[in-house]
């Protein structure tokens, strides 16, 4: 009986033993972690201005506030597919969480112009150290970002139409409408802006004519009823009350158009 029951004692000892060396370890104070420890969606606006918008990539504090900032240090990781100075900037590679605050901004701005309509891409930040201790299982985060559009374009309009084939300044008014169920083709009631009655006398133009827009980015595409080709060629203002424009097509005809919308409202910044 005693060497059995010095078996047992000896089998439950090992078990413990066994137990306490597989436990995770347990963060005794504070540690540093990326907010993005799964993969996280990101969205910005495309603006194009050139300016490029904060990331909104964060680091936490877990455990108690600190009375002083906390500093660390981060990279860039291989595998990710968004590329520096195209798709985003880095603005350093050292950043703090403030001093009795819990979040800290990773200093990276992204590039929104750059990035197309429809594209993800991803940014994979590691922390390397910390003033606290980096957490193993979170010390890296991924980033997926891409660009949301809410330009809206439809719309009566006013417009003036100078420096034209006719010779003659025109005015009119007209309606930009959507094409069929497209998100990014469109249709103005005349083309032409008043040209093709003034000189000929007769409908405005149609065919496959379309004037696109995608994220700001604009153009017109297609050929008119008679099978001559037309496109803008150049963006003089937008982004405020007037969108001026110039367009031309393969017959030879041209002009330059100013349109304000009836509404009073600002058109969206555009860009070819």
């Amino acid at each position: 009986m005693k060497i059995l029951y010095s078996f047992l004692v000896l089998s439950v000892f090992v078990l413990f033993t066994a137990c306490e060396k597989n436990q995770a370890p347990i963060f005794d104070g504070e540690f540093l972690q990326m907010s993005a420890n799964t993969p996280t969606n990101f969205a910005y606006p495309r603006l194009n201005d050139g300016m490029g918008l904060p990331s909104g990539f964060t680091v936490i504090l877990a455990g108690s506030q600190k009375s002083s900032p906390v500093n660390y240090t981060f990279e860039i990781d291989s595998s990710s597919t968004a590329i520096e100075n195209l798709h985003y900037t880095l603005d350093a590679t050292s950043g703090s969480i403030p001093a009795n605050e819990s979040i800290g901004e990773i200093p990276i701005t992204i590039l929104d112009d750059n990035i197309e309509p429809g594209e993800v891409l991803s940014i994979v930040i590691n922390l390397t150290s910390a003033d606290v201790s980096l957490s193993e299982n979170y010390k890296t985060g991924t980033h997926n970002i891409q660009v949301l559009c809410e330009t809206n374009v439809l719309g009566t309009y006013n417009y003036v139409h100078t420096d034209n084939f006719t010779g003659m300044d025109l005015s009119g008014t007209g309606e930009i409408t959507r094409f069929g169920t497209s998100e990014t083709e469109y249709q103005f009631s005349d083309f032409s802006f008043g040209a093709w009655d003034a000189a000929y006398g007769i409908d405005p133009p149609s065919g496959s004519l379309r004037f696109n827009e995608n994220c700001g980015i604009v153009s017109i595409t297609g050929t008119d009823n008679y099978g001559d080709n037309w496109s803008m060629t150049d963006i003089f203002s937008s982004g405020g009350p007037e969108f001026s424009f110039r367009f031309e097509n393969t017959y030879g005809e041209f002009g330059t158009v100013t349109l304000t919308r009836q509404d009073g409202s600002d058109w969206p910044t555009f860009v070819q």
